[in-house]
């Protein structure tokens, strides 16, 4: 299976894909869910210890036991051992599952973990990705990213970092280009709302990965 690669940008900022521009294949996911597309995220060493929260049996991490990771069957009580030491909690919202109820995430995760939430529904998803974003920052997560798996989740061909306009602006005519007045009138509206900074309320799904570092 072919690994991602990236295309860079004026702003520095790459978008993910499968394969390059000239040459973007259909890209299935394995029956244990979209691997390179997370190997990218996550990066899965064996030995790691994870954490999943929802999803009921989706399988969207199952690649991860295959990479090695050991899934933990409950939340540690980072209270009682001084430090939880997880490296990964993942939170797989792609059913329309409520979120899961923790206290607190960051102490949970040893330093470099990462908490990772997939958010995918039927229509946009709406304020419930900036509430997973504005949680971390209350948590204090010292590294916060978004991204937009393009077409799907299940089935990306890209990797698209939302945290800055102008790598948004280069996947829109990456993906869309200028074509029938129908697209280019959707392609406008996509802009008007990267200019708002709202793009991220009007995507099907939404990934968010907060790290912390100390």
């Amino acid at each position: 299976m072919a690994e991602l690669q990236t295309i860079g940008t004026s702003a520095q900022m790459p978008v993910f894909l499968s394969e390059p521009v000239s040459a973007i294949p259909e890209m299935l996911p394995k029956p244990g869910g979209a691997g390179p597309l997370w190997r990218s995220l996550i990066f899965p060493r064996r030995g790691q210890r994870a954490l999943q929260l929802g999803g009921r049996g989706s399988g969207l991490f199952g690649f991860l036991r295959d990479a090695g990771v050991r899934f933990e069957e409950s939340a540690p009580d980072a209270a009682a051992t001084g430090a939880a030491g997880l490296d990964l909690i993942l939170e797989d919202r792609t059913n329309g599952d409520a979120p899961v109820r923790l206290d607190s995430i960051r102490p949970l995760l040893a330093p470099g973990g990462r908490w990772v939430v997939a958010l995918e529904t039927t229509g946009w998803v709406g304020l419930a990705g900036q509430a997973i974003v504005r949680r971390a920052r209350r948590e204090g997560f010292e590294t916060i990213e978004t991204y937009y798996a393009y077409p799907s989740l299940r089935s990306p061909r890209m990797l698209v970092p939302l945290d800055c306009p102008q790598t948004f602006r280069y996947f829109l005519r990456l993906a869309v280009g200028v074509q029938a007045p129908r697209q280019r009138l959707l392609a406008f509206g996509a802009r008007c709302l990267c200019a708002l900074r709202v793009h991220r309320m009007f995507l099907p799904n939404l990934i968010v990965v907060a790290r912390r570092t100390l």
